[in-house]
């Protein structure tokens, strides 16, 4: 039995140059291969399969006996498109869907029209019975609370997975817990993974790790949503990979995404032995130096704490990546420049604003799924659905201003001189990746 899995890309991706394997849907792919499936996992952001001025879908797939679409909500009309094209060159093909943007109950049932089976929440547990026909409509998939009955992702299933031009800037994804236990109002992780934080076992995670040393990647993504956010539980880990790495062979560079709050808590010795392990780069959730804004978020900490911990970071050596974030209720031209300033005097190296945007399934949405502004025949347009637009009303200029401010402070922040200055340091991919940030953004904010 034949199957495509396809990550589904809007226009812009969220991480830029950044090249990150569809994770998700490689494990789907890689619980069934080891059954003995023929599967392929097709990544839109390095294989075209879909014309979509022709409304066609590549030659290739049309003989997969199931094609499972992953989808965000920018990509969801693409998708949509998508399904209409395999169902017009092949309808025997059966399809499903799955991904952050079907958590909604309205947009399951809107996919659900012209797919077969949508999946919500986690699909491993599932999945065989998914492509095989067993399961139709709208399921939830089963959350897997031991991860250590997940096999280690295979990326040899994923298409197009050796351009050597794209080398520069691949980072190798690998996840070490599910769920986040905190309630941020604009995030998705908890209701697709739950509030419970589930952990993969040291010996698993360190078998991964020495398979992708063994096949030649050399920059690990650690893509846990947070991963200090239980710091006593990553001491075990952390010091294997001290041992490993002791040993000689390792990683060029080693990157997470992680919180204020569990930095905090972790303290010194934490820090300290995140970097020994070969992790450089923090991707942090700083969000605003509001501390009212932050309490409107349902964020955990403080413009103090935030502080701190950049800090504490920046005493280690840490390359720091702080997310920001522009709130349309309450974020006007002043306070935007703001938070790049003060991104600039904490010496941070790299930074991101996006706009904060109502998804399917988080309690923003509740809050304004009727008040959008981003619509078309009654219906949200989903290609607005970037974080680099406004999509519910501002309150203190103009949308249109609001995305201007945005996208002039971004690029205020980048310039092709930081860029110089950088690559004549010798640190030429960080130079690379300020002028490209630099260049596109212009682009990205329209």
């Amino acid at each position: 039995m034949k199957v495509s899995l396809i990550m589904v890309r809007p226009r812009h991706s969220s991480y830029g140059i950044f090249s990150i394997a569809p994770l998700g849907i490689i494990y789907l792919g890689t619980i069934l291969k080891n059954r003995g499936y023929d599967v392929t996992v097709y990544d839109e952001a390095r294989s075209h399969i879909f014309n979509e001025k022709k409304g066609q879908v590549a030659p290739s797939l049309l003989d997969s006996d199931f094609i499972g679409l992953s989808l965000i909500s920018p990509a969801a009309n693409r998708g949509l498109r998508m399904l209409r094209a395999i169902d017009r060159q092949n309808p025997r093909i059966r399809t499903g869907v799955g991904g952050p943007h079907v958590l909604g109950r309205e947009q399951a049932e809107e996919f659900a029209r012209y797919a077969d089976v949508v999946v919500q929440r986690e699909g491993e547990g599932i999945i065989e019975e998914v492509i095989g026909g067993q399961l139709n409509g709208i399921v939830n998939g089963p959350r897997i609370e031991d991860l250590d009955q997940l096999p280690i992702p295979d990326l040899s299933i994923l298409a197009d997975n050796n351009h050597k031009l794209k080398d520069f800037f691949r980072l190798t994804p690998i996840t070490t817990t599910r769920g986040c236990p905190r309630n941020c109002e604009f995030c998705t992780v908890s209701n697709i993974h739950g509030k419970k934080v589930r952990h993969r076992s040291t010996e698993l995670v360190m078998q991964e790790l020495r398979k992708r040393a063994e096949e030649g990647y050399r920059r690990i993504f650690f893509a846990d949503d947070n991963f200090s956010v239980q710091p006593s539980k990553r001491s075990p880990m952390l010091d294997a990979m001290i041992r490993e790495q002791g040993k000689g062979r390792w990683f060029e560079s080693m990157i997470v995404q992680d919180e204020v709050p569990g930095i905090l808590r972790g303290g010194e010795e934490h820090v300290q032995k995140m970097r020994r392990a070969g992790i450089r780069t923090v991707m942090l959730g700083v969000e605003s130096f509001d501390d009212e804004k932050l309490h409107a978020l349902h964020k955990t900490h403080s413009k103090t704490d935030s502080e701190r911990a950049i800090r504490l970071l920046h005493n280690h050596g840490m390359i720091i990546y702080a997310f920001g974030m522009a709130k349309p209720e309450i974020d006007d031209r002043d306070s935007i420049r703001r938070q790049f300033k003060k991104l600039r005097e904490e010496g941070v190296t790299y930074a991101d604003m996006t706009i904060e945007t109502p998804f399917p399934g988080t309690p923003y949405w509740e809050k304004y799924k009727s008040k959008l502004t981003a619509t078309r025949n009654g219906l949200p347009d989903w290609d607005k659905w970037t974080l680099l637009c406004p999509v519910i009303p501002t309150h203190h200029m103009s949308q249109k201003a609001f995305q201007r401010a945005v996208k002039e402070n971004m690029q205020w922040f980048y310039s092709p001189w930081r860029a110089l200055r950088r690559m004549l340091q010798g640190k030429i991919r960080s130079g690379l990746t300020i002028l490209y940030v630099w260049f596109t953004t212009g682009r990205m904010y329209s």
